[in-house]
């Protein structure tokens, strides 16, 4: 892989060091879009160049994707037994998130593939969903961190009405976790007091997904 990395950045008249920083930036952070503050550099390295990086992390036991319309770019596992494990609270917010995303979508309100929102409209599906209480405002914002790191969300500014009220885009990145059996599977999902407090999520966006308790 050494030898193909120097070769395609001979080629490309680019250093060698840019294609390590994009390749580190999709391990960690699994996907890189276009429109985000800080990764533009990264996936616009990735469209140009996708037959390196395709060879590079299939080597690596994940496949790359690539969605030029939407200007999205990641990392999926190649084997179906891949999971990233959540846990209650944060399953049932990505429920709501791909729900928003799907009306959205539907309605035309979408901008290169992404659908705006805000927290106050995910806290009320929440409650309208799965009848709980939302989660306290710490809480809340951790689930957001961790869906942002994943690149499902981006956040944006408060309003100036309501400064506890964030605007939120979310991205295509949703519906690679969020899969329709998946989605199915968590519509008639009834919350109950004895309820896992973990859940299994496939990233893989041809994969069921199953629900196991440690």
């Amino acid at each position: 892989m050494l030898k193909e990395l120097k070769k395609v950045a001979e080629e490309s008249g680019k250093d060698v060091k840019d294609f390590q920083h994009t390749a580190n930036f999709l391990l960690a952070n699994q996907f890189a879009s276009a429109y985000k503050h800080g990764q533009r550099k990264h996936y616009l390295l990735v469209e140009s160049y996708q037959d390196y990086f395709s060879h590079l992390f299939e080597a690596l036991g994940m496949k790359l994707y690539v969605n030029e319309n939407e200007r999205l770019s990641g990392l999926l596992p190649i084997e179906r037994e891949a999971f990233l494990r959540l846990k209650t609270d944060e399953t049932l917010f990505l429920l709501v998130l791909r729900q928003l995303y799907e009306e959205k979508i539907e309605n035309f309100e979408v901008d290169n593939g992404f659908v705006s929102t805000h927290t106050n409209a995910i806290l009320e599906r929440f409650v309208q969903l799965v009848k709980r209480d939302v989660p306290n405002e710490t809480r809340f914002k951790d689930i957001l961190t961790l869906l942002s790191r994943h690149g499902v969300i981006i956040r944006g500014k408060p309003f100036d009405e309501d400064v506890k009220n964030i605007m939120i885009n979310i991205t295509p990145v949703v519906r690679l976790i969020v899969t329709e059996a998946y989605l199915r599977q968590l519509e008639s999902f009834t919350v109950s007091d004895d309820v896992d407090e973990e859940d299994m999520i496939s990233s893989d966006m041809d994969s069921d997904v199953t629900t196991a308790s440690e």
